[in-house]
């Protein structure tokens, strides 16, 4: 077997190995199943493709993303790796070109589509197959309480058993302690070896703004694109903002090339929108979280969310896409108070058209949805340094110092919020003590739904973000306390005399008629 050195010098074309990639590859090529967290353009495809090349035979890489197995196949293809794609972009021709290549016995890397392994001419080629690595990609999917699961991914540990056991690679830029460990569990990896690069990403000038309507947005993003004359992605919600905001951005900036993208335009539409921004100097992207996956362009400037996203993991990953070159770039999150009401609504629409999740399964993953969101909203809100909220959020401690983040350029100290509401709570009748961290019971879960819908129905009529209402640890916590009195709700973190005072009834009412 050629050395790693040797590999990557030769075949890749690279100079030298980024952080913690050689440690991740000598793992896979002793045989060690594997755990790999590293951010968006740390290089985890190196990871798994050079110990492809050096292990010869066939490779499987699993990911759900059509963009990024069409890009990597053509990559691969020019270093004259043989590599092959499988997926849903594909005639029914090509797909069968494709299956007679794999039942040929072709050996290199194969991408497949999760959803391939539900159908039955792919099942029944799986006990043929003898690979000699199985690579989960994205794979935080697998977990209930990953930011984008998927059904699909729930099925691997049997593709897994159907062919033999190979040494398995799961890689993802997202994921907290508790998603690792479900990606561990769920794939049924053996003792895997756990890589956490860390999540730290210093070049990234992070930013979030408060408005109190899309007017007061669109006249920021027009200076703030006129002051960025760099390449740039602008995140939307919906498909139809992409729609407005790219005709309204077309009209305002006629010097500057600016495409939309959505998953509901054609396939052509797309391509054309991609490789405008890929090529134009100083293009700019309108899009839906459908594009950047995989998009391998290192030079952009700015990430700039014109709505909130629905959780941490989501605005990290997205962001992640500016500044993969290592110089500085901007990363901006507009928020308002209907973009909470648009990720509500996203949240009830969770199991629709979704024959796989039984009823509890989709409570689960809206329970969870939900505490993403107001995490999510906790970080723009928040008065402390953005930096430290995304690595405490993913179990990273790290000395921040030098931050180009907008609070602490204001000179506002990053300091935990934890830390400060302890000491103002020192100087109160003492509370009990939350525990955030302990699982909720059946019972309890069920009357934390009960008052997460009447949080939502007040923060609605009083027109704020939820966790101004209150923030879900308290939720939690009146949960699994259920008080039934004033002096008893009192005694609940997070609720002072104001709070019982506005929203005191409503909250009681929905514990007295939850199910017990």
């Amino acid at each position: 077997m050629p050395s790693v050195d040797h590999i990557l010098t030769n075949t890749f074309r690279l100079e030298r190995f980024r952080p913690q990639q050689r440690e991740v590859i000598a793992d896979i090529l002793a045989g060690h199943d594997v755990v790999c967290v590293m951010p968006t353009g740390a290089g985890k495809s190196l990871c798994y493709q050079l110990p492809a090349v050096a292990l010869g035979g066939l490779t499987i890489v699993v990911s759900p993303l059509i963009a990024l197995m069409a890009d990597q196949t053509r990559q691969l293809t020019d270093l004259a790796i043989p590599t092959l794609l499988l997926n849903s972009s594909q005639d029914a021709a090509k797909q069968r070109e494709t299956l007679q290549k794999v039942r040929a016995g072709f050996e290199g890397i194969l991408y497949v589509a999760p959803e391939r392994f539900a159908a039955p001419s792919f099942r029944a080629l799986l006990p043929q197959l003898k690979p000699r690595l199985f690579v989960v990609d994205e794979a935080h999917c697998v977990s209930f309480w990953g930011h984008d699961f998927r059904p699909d991914y729930m099925r691997l540990a049997e593709i897994r058993e159907a062919l033999g056991f190979p040494v398995t690679a799961a890689l993802t830029a997202t994921a907290t302690p508790q998603v690792r460990t479900d990606i561990a569990t769920h794939l049924k990896l053996r003792s895997p070896k756990m890589h956490v690069t860390g999540f730290d990403r210093p070049n990234l000038r992070y930013a979030a703004r408060f408005f109190r309507n899309d007017g007061e947005k669109d006249g920021a993003l027009l200076r703030g694109l006129a002051a960025s004359p760099g390449t740039g992605i602008v995140y939307c919600a919906t498909r139809k903002t992409v729609e407005e905001l790219t005709a309204y951005l077309e009209q305002e900036l006629p010097g500057r090339i600016v495409s939309g993208y959505h998953a509901g335009m054609s396939q052509s539409d797309r391509k054309r929108s991609q490789e405008r921004f890929m090529q134009g100097k100083g293009a700019v992207i309108v899009a839906t979280n459908a594009f950047g996956m995989g998009i391998n362009k290192p030079d952009i400037r700015f990430v700039l969310h014109y709505n909130l996203p629905g959780s941490v993991e989501a605005y990290y990953q997205e962001a992640g896409r500016a500044g993969r070159d290592g110089r500085s770039a901007d990363c901006v999150l507009y928020h308002s108070p209907r973009d909470f009401g648009i990720q509500q609504f996203f949240i009830e629409k969770i199991g629709d058209n979704n024959e796989q999740l039984d009823s509890a399964s989709i409570a689960r993953l809206q329970a969870s949805a939900g505490r993403k969101l107001d995490a999510m909203m906790q970080y723009a809100s928040s008065k402390y340094c953005r930096r430290w909220n995304i690595l405490n959020y993913f179990g990273q401690q790290l000395s921040i110092s030098g931050c180009g983040c907008d609070v602490c350029r204001g000179q506002v100290k990053p300091r935990p919020p934890r830390e400060q509401s302890v000491r103002k709570e020192s100087r109160r009748k003492p509370k009990a003590k939350a525990h955030d961290d302990a699982p909720l019971t059946a019972t309890e879960e069920v009357r934390f739904e009960a008052l997460r819908k009447v949080r939502s129905r007040l923060a609605k009529e009083a027109d704020l973000p939820a966790f101004c209402v209150v923030h879900d640890s308290t939720l939690r916590e009146l949960a699994r306390s259920a008080p039934t009195t004033d002096a008893a709700l009192l005694e609940v973190p997070g609720i002072g005399p104001s709070k019982a005072t506005k929203f005191g009834d409503a909250f009681l009412s929905a514990i007295k008629s939850a199910p017990k």
